[in-house]
């Protein structure tokens, strides 16, 4: 139930930030970095997600990525793309930032999945993950 919520709740919040008017380029020195950001994170919560299931004592990284690293990686990458929407002339660099981004949150997503099959697997249900 609280994922259900929780995807919900995140659906909501993206078609609200999406639809909100465009203040011209006023966040456009933010992108950049995000974007590099976002794809770096998007590397280290993968990793993270794989040590997870290398390490025998791993109830604190499971709470460390899942609450703090992966939330981070999809953050940045979508406000990449929410900076960049509707640009009326897209260059190579503003493509390649928005490809960072992607990058970001596929390998956020992905970190996520792996990180929610080692709870699956390795929890006993009702029990408490993490500190």
């Amino acid at each position: 139930m609280q994922v259900s919520l929780a995807i919900i709740i995140t659906t909501a919040v993206l078609w609200f930030m999406f639809r909100i008017p465009r203040r011209g380029e006023s966040f456009y020195e933010w992108a950049p970095p995000l974007a590099l950001f976002s794809a770096w994170m998007g590397l280290a919560a993968l990793a993270l997600s794989g040590l997870l299931w290398l390490m025998e004592l791993s109830d604190q990284w499971v709470a460390l990525g899942l609450l703090l690293v992966d939330p981070a990686t999809l953050a940045a990458g979508i406000l990449v793309l929410w900076i960049y929407r509707a640009n009326p002339n897209p260059t190579t660099t503003i493509h390649l930032q928005r490809l960072q981004a992607k990058v970001g949150i596929a390998l956020g997503l992905a970190a996520i999945a792996l990180g929610y099959a080692y709870v699956l697997n390795h929890k006993t249900p009702f029990t408490p993950v993490g500190f």
